[in-house]
């Protein structure tokens, strides 16, 4: 073969290799024995931000710093010839963070010492091993709050039998709280106004109305967490709305960030709205999410509005509406665009997983044939619109 062919042959090798490492998403960089590059990728710049040519013959560490620990002693990696590994390594650009894998390639070319770097970007494989630790954590979680719950009912029913048996053993109208008083030598009467003048059976009223709420957080509860196959079930909005808040009014961040005790709750229900088909404990759910996004919107209120998020329902055509509105610091428009995007939180890490409104939106959409909207005036307020056909859900 003439050397001009073979040059040629070689110079195509060239460019194939190159084109080949260039489509690669993962950032390939070759180095020599004291780390100072002779070969990187296109995925390289683009993560650097710095061009090929101006890379060449520049230390590594140097150049890509986030990792620069871990390319310490390439002469000992290359000289042992054994691969080395890292994985979830840690990089924050600006206010995002990602995780990424490093690897280290020894290379001996033509008796030249080298070796290969090999960094893949895996922050998507690292949050969902997250979500899935974090979703099995809160199956147990859920099933112990189930029993605890069960566990509950037995002493709150006892309460609640007691307090209404203290208030019939001293009624007048029962035969035997007279023949007991008469025995012991009291008059009923008196006994009754002694009670009546300390207060007593206002105490007693205030039991008796603390385990009814104990009891509707316990029974929305159970009902919010069942498991087993979807049910469809006709309702009214305004009642699902109402299970929905009795759940948010004793939910509160364990960080102390924000207590829907604390925010005031309207409710502006539209009169005689049919019933709606849908599967409750789900569209609690997607409720029950926006309510915690907003409750953590308010909490980032720096003036002195009142904190405030407003539940309306109506009917719009053949669909009927949920708006839950608050009075926050309201979405950018960059933002809004993509709350619905799987993984996107703007929350701070360890807060959120960024799926939240994602699931909702497939509730919303997929499962019940509607639609979940948000329009928000930055500054101002915020509103999610849910809709829901008013026929037959399938």
């Amino acid at each position: 073969m003439p050397a001009s062919n073979a040059a040629n042959q070689l110079e195509l090798h060239r460019i194939a290799v190159s084109d080949i490492l260039d489509t690669l998403p993962s950032i390939i960089v070759r180095v020599d024995r004291q780390g100072r590059v002779n070969l990187v990728n296109r995925s390289f710049e683009l993560f650097s931000g710095i061009q090929a040519d101006k890379a060449l013959g520049l230390e590594i560490a140097t150049l890509i710093p986030q990792f620069g620990s871990k390319f310490k002693g390439m002469n000992e990696i290359i000289d042992n010839r054994t691969p080395v590994a890292f994985d979830k390594l840690p990089c924050r650009n600006g206010g995002q963070l990602s995780y990424h894998s490093l690897e280290i390639y020894p290379l001996d070319s033509d008796g030249v010492g080298m070796a290969v770097i090999r960094i893949d970007d895996i922050s998507e494989h690292v949050r969902i091993e997250e979500i899935m630790a974090h979703t099995e954590k809160m199956s147990m979680v859920a099933g112990l709050a189930a029993g605890m719950a069960h566990e509950i009912n037995n002493p709150l029913g006892a309460i609640m039998q007691n307090a209404q048996n203290i208030e019939r053993r001293v009624s007048p109208d029962i035969e035997a709280n007279l023949k007991a008083a008469e025995e012991v030598g009291v008059r009923l009467d008196l006994v009754r106004a002694y009670l009546v003048k300390r207060g007593i059976f206002e105490f007693i009223g205030h039991i008796r109305t603390a385990g009814v709420r104990a009891s509707n957080i316990i029974t929305n509860m159970l009902h919010f967490s069942r498991r087993g196959e979807p049910r469809i079930e006709a309702v009214t909005l305004s009642k699902m709305l109402d299970w929905t808040l009795e759940l948010a009014a004793s939910d509160y961040d364990m960080k102390k960030v924000y207590d829907f005790r604390n925010i005031e709750l309207v409710r502006e229900y539209a009169a005689d709205l049919p019933l709606v088909n849908m599967i409750i404990p789900e569209m609690e759910q997607v409720v029950l999410n926006i309510l915690k996004n907003s409750a953590q919107a308010l909490a980032e209120l720096e003036d002195e509005r009142t904190p405030r998020i407003t539940l309306r329902t109506h009917i719009d055509h053949s669909m009927a509406v949920i708006e839950i509105e608050d009075n926050g610091p309201g979405i950018e428009d960059a933002v809004r665009m993509r709350v619905f995007e799987p993984f996107f939180s703007t929350k701070e890490v360890g807060v959120g997983t960024g799926l939240g409104l994602s699931v909702a939106y497939a509730i919303v959409t997929k499962g019940h044939n509607g639609t979940l909207e948000v329009w928000s005036k930055p500054g101002e307020a915020t509103c999610f619109a849910i809709k829901l056909p008013l026929q037959e859900l399938s």
